[in-house]
């Protein structure tokens, strides 16, 4: 093989790699360049986004200032949803608000779905009568559309001439698109008048043991008027509405069973020095 024709040969070689590295080079930079071209893509998509937003934010602020101008306005507010837990804390910011403590049992009594959609509540204790009065003074006039349903008060005892006993069942409706509960302000009530008080302390029909606690349910003169998860409701000789559970004190004794299936509440009482079964059934009236 002559010279010139090894060297045509080496050459020729040398031209095919040369022409396939070029090759794979420039497939290697285009697929980089369509990389890069996707990401600007992406890129002026997520800049367009941003600008509508930008250019939008502005109505979005004066029309979130104006609805809660609105709210602010507004006399009476429905809650877009309640739970015990949201009552419960609305009560909590009521008597924050009021800088005042009300010392209650709070118990879940019923609730209904529906065109009128609320659920209802029974809080039952013994405070003062000038907080009882101002508390409900708030409820009523604050902008939660809470309702009063039923309201019992009555004397604790002579040794406290400003305490009352109390009941009260309460409504809490809500509707799907009604504001939050954190979204609820207060706003300024004035407080209830409590110059002359309505309710003094009377002597009780039967006089007690010394050895028995006046503030306990006596269950002679009590009428079962509901039973729910576990717990009883009890109606005393002055309208309140006491809440029971398993083991709860009572005078003479203390409530041993509920039985929600039939109705029936049993006690365990101790009045006559041996201790007695005290059956009692829901009151049909």
């Amino acid at each position: 093989m002559s010279n010139s024709t090894r060297n045509t040969l080496v050459l020729a070689v040398i031209l095919i790699l040369v022409s396939a590295l070029v090759t794979w080079q420039l497939a290697a930079l285009n697929k980089k360049t369509e990389a890069a071209r996707d990401h600007n893509r992406l890129a002026q998509a997520s800049i367009d986004s941003l600008e509508l937003q930008l250019a939008t934010i502005d109505s979005l602020r004066l029309e979130y200032e104006l609805q809660q101008a609105m709210m602010g306005q507004q006399s009476k507010l429905i809650l877009g949803e309640d739970s015990p837990s949201i009552t419960y804390g609305y009560l909590l910011d009521i008597m924050q608000w009021m800088k005042t403590n009300v010392n209650f049992d709070f118990a879940v009594a019923d609730a209904k779905e529906g065109q009128a959609t609320y659920n209802e509540y029974i809080l039952s204790g013994k405070t003062r009568y000038a907080n009882l009065l101002n508390l409900a003074n708030q409820i009523e006039k604050q902008r939660l559309v809470m309702t009063v349903e039923d309201f019992s008060i009555g004397s604790e005892g002579t040794a406290q001439a400003d305490t009352v006993s109390f009941s009260m069942v309460l409504r809490t409706h809500f509707i799907t698109g009604g504001p939050d509960a954190t979204e609820i302000g207060m706003k300024a009530v004035d407080p209830a008048y409590t110059a002359y008080p309505l309710f003094m302390p009377r002597i009780s029909e039967e006089m007690l043991p010394w050895d028995v606690d006046p503030a306990l349910l006596n269950v002679e003169d009590a009428k079962l008027i509901g039973i729910s998860r576990g717990m009883a409701f009890f109606r005393d000789a002055q309208g309140i509405i006491r809440i029971l559970s398993k083991g709860s004190r009572v005078a003479y004794g203390y409530l041993y069973k509920v039985d929600e299936s039939v109705g029936k509440v049993v006690f365990k009482l101790a009045k006559y020095g041996l201790e007695e079964d005290y059956n009692m059934l829901i009151d049909s009236e």
